[in-house]
Parts: structure tokens; sequence; C-alpha cells
């Protein structure tokens, strides 16, 4: 149970990790004027720091599995990352950091609930209950609260 505790607290780090990313990104943006140049500028900071955390040993090294041993889709993660960095730092400057962070929270439940009451892509499978249709209803109802200025 404790270790479960350790993931919340890890998961909840990396969300707050990510409106500081954005907030900062949205600065360098200003500057740039540029969404798209201001996301490969985070990119490949973002890159850098993984290359080190990886020749750290800290975690495991792992191998490139072979191109056609998974399905083709598995390689395409990175598109999205790209589509909400761009999408986030336009957004940003027009609605502030809570509005798109409670759009970006409400867009990810809505997609997970999907992906987990249909087991796609091979996420377990977890049926879809009453109390996750309230659970997403009450963040939902957030973030339209949110918005409301």
């Amino acid at each position: 149970m404790f270790i479960r505790y350790i993931l919340f607290l890890l998961v909840a780090l990396g969300g707050a990790g990510l409106t500081m990313q954005m907030t900062w990104n949205s600065r360098l943006r200003a500057s740039t004027g540029s969404p798209v140049l201001t996301t490969i500028i985070s990119v490949v900071v973002t890159l850098f720091s993984l290359a080190l955390v990886w020749a750290s040993g800290v975690t495991p090294r792992g191998s490139v599995p072979a191109f056609d041993s998974l399905p083709r889709w598995a390689w395409f993660g990175g598109v999205f990352a790209s589509y909400y960095l761009v999408a986030s730092l336009i957004a940003i400057p027009k609605l502030g950091a809570a509005s798109v962070f409670s759009l970006v929270i409400a867009g990810q439940m809505v997609a997970a609930l999907i992906l987990d009451s249909t087991g796609a892509f091979g996420v377990p499978h977890i049926s879809f209950s009453l109390s996750r249709c309230v659970g997403a209803a009450l963040l939902l109802i957030g973030v339209v609260l949110i918005q409301r200025q």
C-alpha cells in the first residue's frame, strides 16, 4: 500500500512538473515568437535530460526492439506529445494555465475511460462503472467551473 502512495505522489509531481514546463515554455515562446520552435527547444532539452538519466544507470537501459516486432502505432506516441506541446503553447497565453490544464485533464480522462472500458491498445480492461462515471462527471464539471471567469 505504501508503494501505491509513493506512486500517487510521483505522478502528481509529474503533473505539477508539466504545468511548470508549459508555463516556462510559454515564456520562452514569447521570446522565440514560434510555438513550434519553442517545442523543438523543449524536446531537445527533454532528450538531453533523458540521455543523462539513461546514462546514469538509475533505470534499466533496455534495448530498441526490431521495428516489425511491435504494432506500428506503438512507435508514434511522440506525435501526441508534439501536438500537446504546440497546442498548449498557443492556448496558455490566451486561456491561462488553469484553463488549459483543466482541458488537458478532461481530454485525458475521457480518453482513459474509453481505453479502460474497451481494453484498446493493450490497456487492461476495466469496466465502466457508476463510480467511474460519477468521478469523470465531477471532473468535467470542475473543468467547466474553472473555465468561468
